[in-house]
């Protein structure tokens, strides 16, 4: 499957290059359709009251129920532009998949879960060959070092900040088909990716079918907030290579993505970090920052 859809739309994209194409006006107006249904949603200050969605419930549970309290986001200024990019990237690739010749069975489609006593509704990317799929755009790093060759489905779920192997299968027990991965493409290059789940599913599924099961009743139970990870020592090398503390605490790295960190850690701030001997030092998220040089 993997070769097949990835041989399809680089044949397709690779012929269109060179020779151009009709597309069909139905696909263009399905794919205007989604670009408006993307640009209301995304400017639209009805976002409707907080519900559980199959897209969220592997994510850390500590970010849910703030998200569920109604806690404030700490949006960037471009986090819209963010937004809507995924939203248009995923329009056109399904665009490019149909042109390609690739049947999809099922788009956009409204699903429901019954998870022990709750049950959760969510909206699936693409059905092909009767698996489900989930379409990412993702940055050049997240292409090449997450769903690319240097990534795959074991280096996803080793560091499943997203929840994006709860997602999956819950789309896919949700249609009681085989959750087949995602298919990947790079926001800046355009280049495409298919990252596979294994085809051996059964106790993948099983344990994140649990973990969203857990987190919904505890959601839904009105389990109080409490923080699911601390902040960490800083430590660097010198020029000996022995290891020395800054003083400083650093978010774990799954905080940093959080979108409540400035509320769970009213103190925290971004900056280069203390110690590097790199020539542009990555910046990282401080809990404490009391020696930004050593």
């Amino acid at each position: 499957m993997n070769n097949l859809i990835l041989h399809k739309v680089q044949g397709f994209l690779d012929r269109v290059s060179r020779e151009g194409t009709d597309l069909d006006p139905k696909l263009i107006e399905e794919f205007t359709e989604a670009c408006t249904k993307s640009v209301v949603r995304q400017f639209s200050n009805n976002r409707g009251k907080w519900r559980p969605r199959m897209s969220s419930l592997g994510r850390p549970l500590c970010q849910q129920k703030m998200e569920r309290d109604g806690a404030e986001k700490n949006f960037e200024y471009n986090s819209l532009v963010r937004f809507m990019f995924g939203d248009l990237v995923e329009a056109i690739s399904i665009l490019i998949m149909k042109s390609a010749g690739i049947d999809i069975e099922a788009e956009q489609e409204p699903v429901k879960l019954q998870l022990g006593e709750n049950s959760v509704s969510g909206t699936l990317d693409v059905e092909i060959d009767g698996k489900v799929w989930d379409i990412k755009s993702a940055s050049p790093y997240a292409f090449e070092q997450k769903f690319g060759d240097m990534g795959g489905y074991k280096k996803i779920k080793q560091d499943d900040v997203f929840g994006y192997i709860s997602q999956g299968y819950l789309y896919s027990k949700s249609r009681d088909k085989d959750f087949g991965g995602w298919i990947v493409i790079n926001k800046a290059s355009g280049e495409w990716v298919v990252c596979e789940a294994p085809e051996l599913q059964e106790e993948d599924k099983k344990e994140a079918l649990a973990l969203a099961e857990k987190n919904l009743k505890a959601l839904l139970g009105g389990e109080k907030f409490k923080r699911c990870f601390t902040d960490v020592e800083e430590t660097y090398k010198d020029k000996d290579k022995n290891v020395k503390k800054t003083g400083n605490r650093v978010l774990a790295s799954i905080c940093g993505f959080c979108d409540f960190k400035k509320t769970c850690w009213p103190n925290v701030i971004m900056h280069k970090k203390v110690g590097s001997t790199a020539r542009f030092p990555k910046s990282v998220w401080y809990s404490k920052l009391k020696k930004r040089e050593v």
